[in-house]
C-alpha cells in the first residue's frame, strides 16, 4: 500500500477516480496508482466510495470503452446503492491488465446476494484471461477477505488460479510484498512435487518473511527425517535462524541423535536453549549440570549470558550460588539475565530491589519486571527517594512503576504528585496512567482511603486540575467521594 495512503486513508483517492471518472483530473495519474495499490487500497477505496454516495458523482453513467469508462465502471461497481452495483457488475469490462479485477472480486463477497452471485459467475469465466499482474493484484485483495463471512469464493479462485499457474507466477508471488499473499504462494509451492531441496534450502534460510521461513525448515526438516538425511539438519542448525534451529535439531533427535543438544545450551534464544536442554535430557545427560559446569569454568564472555540464562531456567534452589556474583558481572545484559535467573529459582526479592538504581536500564527493567508481581519487596520510603528528580530517568521510572502496582491510592497519590509537580519525564505518563484509572479500574476501588490519605490527594488534585482539565477532574473527585475543594479540606 503507498505510504500516502497508510496516512491518509482511502478518501482522497476516491475523490481522485471520481474525479478523473468525470473528466477533471488525470485519467492516467489515477490509472498508475491504482496499477500499484496493495489489498488495503482496493479495500479501503471501495468503503471510500460506499460512505457517501453524493461525495463521488451518483449520476454517473457506464459506457463501453476508453480509460474514463474504466474508471466509472469502478465507481459504479463500488457504489452503496446494490442496484447500481448489480448494472455496473453485469457490465463488467474485462480488460487484458486486469486493473479492475480487484473490484470484481470484493463484489464475489457482497453482501447482496444478486450482486454476489453474479460477480462469481464473471471471475469464473474470466479469471483465465486475466494477466499475472492482474491476478497477483486480484490475488492479494482475496487473502486479505479470505477470511470474511463472503470471502472464501475468492480466495478458492485466486488459490486455483495460482496453483495452476506457471511457476515463474508462483514464484513472484512468494516475492510479492504482500506478506499474506506471499506465505499463501509459499504454502502452494511447497505443496508435493513442486519446490526441490535446494530451493526451500535457499528460502529457509534466506527468506526474510519469518512465517514463510519457518515453513520452509518444517517442509525440509520433516523430509530429512523421513529420508534420513542429518546432513540437511545439520546445515539448518548452523545457519537458521533460531526457529528454523528448533525444527532442525528437533529432527536430529528424532533421527536419534538428541547428543547435538549439548553444543547449543549456550544458545542466545531461549527458545532454542529449551530444545537443547531437551535433547540433553534424551541423550541421558543433566542441562543443569552442565551449565554449572560452563560457569564455574571462567566462560567466554559472549557465552556468559545465555550460560546464566539456561541455568536459570533448569537448575534448582541450590543453583543461586552459583548465579548470584553474576549480579555484579561488569556487563549490563549478564547482569540483568542473572536478575531473571536469580527470581525464577526463588532468589530473594529484597537483593534484586538493591539493583533498582543500577546504571544500566536493561536491568533496571529486568529488576522492574521481577519485583512487578510482589509488591511490598521494595521499602515504599527507598522507591520514593529514588523517584527523586535528581535520579536518572530509567532509575526514576522503575521507581514509579514499583510504586504504582503497590496498592490503589499510593498509585493515584503518586500520578498527582507527579502532575502537580509539573514533572517533565513522567507527567505525561503520570496523566495517560491517572485517566486510565479513574474511567476503568477505579471502579473496583471498593473502599476509600483514609482520611488523612483523602485530604492529601484532595489539595494534589486541585494542583493538578490545570494539566487534568475540568471532567477528568470532576470525575476523579466523583470517584474519591469529594464533591468540591473545600469538602476534600472539611
Amino acid at each position: 500500500m503507498p505510504r500516502e495512503l497508510q496516512a491518509s486513508g482511502c478518501g482522497p483517492l476516491a475523490d481522485r477516480v471520481a474525479a478523473a471518472a468525470a473528466g477533471t483530473d488525470s485519467v492516467d495519474e489515477v490509472v498508475a496508482t491504482l496499477a500499484d495499490a496493495g489489498a488495503e487500497t482496493w479495500i479501503g477505496l471501495d468503503r471510500a466510495f460506499r460512505a457517501d454516495r453524493l461525495a463521488y458523482g451518483d449520476d454517473l453513467t457506464v459506457v463501453e470503452t476508453g480509460p474514463r469508462e474504466r474508471l466509472r465502471w469502478l465507481v459504479a461497481a463500488c457504489s452503496p446503492d446494490g442496484h447500481r452495483r448489480e448494472a455496473a457488475v453485469a457490465r463488467w469490462p474485462l480488460v487484458a491488465d486486469g486493473l479492475l479485477f480487484p473490484v470484481l472480486l470484493l463484489r464475489t463477497a457482497d453482501w447482496v446476494p444478486e450482486v454476489r452471485d453474479l460477480a462469481r459467475g464473471f471471475t469464473a469465466a474470466t479469471s483465465g484471461a486475466v494477466d499475472e499482474a492482474g491476478l497477483l493484484r486480484a490475488a492479494g485483495v482475496a487473502v486479505a477477505i479470505g477470511a470474511w463471512a463472503r470471502g472464501g469464493h475468492a480466495l478458492e479462485l485466486v488459490t486455483a488460479a495460482l496453483r495452476s499457474a506457471p511457476a515463474e507466477t508462483l514464484a513472484r508471488a512468494r516475492a510479492h510484498r504482500d506478506v499474506g499473499l506471499r506465505r499463501m504462494a509459499y504454502g502452494l509451492w511447497l505443496e508435493p512435487g513442486r519446490a526441490r531441496r535446494h530451493e526451500v534450502m535457499d528460502a529457509a534460510l534466506c527468506e526474510p518473511d519469518p512465517v514463510s521461513r519457518l515453513r520452509c525448515a518444517e517442509r525440509l526438516a520433516a523430509d530429512a527425517v523421513r529420508d534420513e538425511r542429518p546432513d540437511v539438519l545439520t546445515r539448518l542448525l548452523e545457519e537458521g535462524t533460531a526457529k528454523v534451529r528448533v525444527e532442525a535439531l528437533t529432527g536430529l533427535v528424532r533421527l536419534g541423535r538428541p547428543e547435538a543438544g549439548a553444543a547449543h545450551l549456550a544458545d542466545r534464544s531461549a527458545l532454542m536453549r529449551a530444545t537443547a536442554q531437551w535433547a540433553v535430557r534424551r541423550a541421558g545427560g543433566t542441562p543443569a549440570a552442565l551449565y554449572r559446569r560452563a560457569l564455574t569454568a571462567d566462560p567466554a564472555a559472549g557465552r556468559v549470558r545465555a550460560l546464566v540464562g539456561g541455568l536459570g531456567e533448569c537448575g534448582t534452589l541450590p543453583d543461586l550460588d552459583v548465579l548470584s556474583p553474576f549480579l555484579e558481572h561488569p556487563s549490563p545484559r549478564v547482569r540483568a539475565a542473572a536478575v531473571r535467573a536469580v527470581r525464577r529459582l526463588g532468589g530473594s526479592p529484597a537483593r534484586i530491589a538493591e539493583m533498582l538504581a543500577d546504571p544500566a536500564p536493561v536491568v533496571v527493567r529486568a529488576v522492574r519486571a521481577a519485583l512487578r508481581e510482589e509488591p511490598g519487596t521494595a521499602p515504599p520510603a527507598r522507591l520514593r527517594e529514588l523517584l527523586a528528580t535528581g535520579s536518572p530517568r530509567h532509575v526514576r521510572l522503575g521507581a514509579y512503576e514499583l510504586l504504582r502496582v503497590s496498592d490503589t491510592w499510593t498509585r493515584v497519590q503518586v500520578d498527582l504528585e507527579l502532575l502537580a509537580a509539573r514533572d517533565a519525564d513522567l507527567g505525561d505518563r503520570a496523566r495517560a496512567d491517572l485517566v486510565a484509572w479513574s474511567r476503568g479500574d477505579a471502579a473496583t476501588a471498593y473502599r476509600p482511603p483514609a482520611r488523612e490519605v483523602l485530604r492529601r490527594l484532595g489539595s494534589l488534585i486541585d494542583a493538578a486540575e490545570p494539566l487534568l482539565g475540568t471532567e477528568e477532574t470532576r470525575r476523579l473527585r466523583w470517584h474519591l467521594g469529594i464533591t468540591s475543594r473545600r469538602a476534600a479540606l472539611s
